[in-house]
């Protein structure tokens, strides 16, 4: 799962048939590391599906042992073959398909966990790629998902660990996410940070030496 171009441990980003390092953006070969874009898909669209055909099977039983035991009564009336009968399958069919929901469930809540790790180990690796400084934007158009899907990850990783993820805002307001190095606690006491147009996070007191000393500001941490 090591890029060979910005040594991260990331997953790959598909943009048609390519693919590249959701990290840097390198081009890396295929199936080399998890895909960020199917991450959890396969066992979210088989939970969904077993839990359509647990509810199918039970409402299929319930309506095959109604219609037994009324066509054992019209046929019967005084005759305990449609009870003997219907009772048993609605029974099977109920056992059935609460087993397949039950485990239809946890099959989609484990395909929700790997996307969710997926998509925490490319954040992880762009931020450290990006100086440990992300905007929801960038990391969006880094890694080809929405706003809100990379904004909802973040949110829930800095409520889970905010030791490691913090929410900052620079001094214009504007949002953004720090992260800390393995093994360090945060600490952004005494710098100021800004988020620029393109969404890309820079040490404004950085930014201001470099100008002050005639150095041209370097646009961007990411690594071209």
């Amino acid at each position: 799962m090591w890029c060979p171009h910005c040594r991260q441990h990331a997953p790959i980003v598909y943009r048609g048939v390519f693919a590249h390092c959701a990290a840097c953006n390198k081009p890396r070969p295929p199936f080399s590391a998890t895909a960020l874009n199917l991450a959890g898909k396969p066992s979210k669209i088989g939970g969904t599906v077993g839990k359509v055909v647990g509810y199918g099977v039970i409402a299929a039983g319930l309506l095959a042992a109604l219609t037994l035991i009324l066509l054992f009564y019209f046929l019967a009336p005084t005759s305990a073959m449609g009870l003997a009968v219907g009772i048993p399958l609605a029974i099977i069919s109920l056992a059935v398909g609460i087993a397949l929901i039950y485990g239809s469930s946890r099959l989609h809540r484990a395909g929700t966990d790997a996307e969710r790790e997926a998509r925490q180990q490319a954040l992880y690796a762009l931020a450290a790629n990006r100086g440990g400084m992300l905007t929801a934007l960038d990391a969006a158009r880094a890694l080809n998902l929405s706003v809100a899907e990379v904004d909802a990850v973040l949110s829930d990783w800095v409520k889970n660990d905010s030791d490691h993820v913090s929410l900052e805002v620079d001094e214009n307001g504007e949002l953004f996410y720090l992260f800390s190095t393995p093994g360090q606690r945060l600490d952004t006491f005494g710098k100021r940070y800004r988020v620029e147009p393109e969404g890309r996070v820079r040490v404004l007191d950085a930014l201001e030496g470099e100008e002050a000393t005639g150095v041209e500001p370097t646009r961007s941490r990411h690594r071209s």
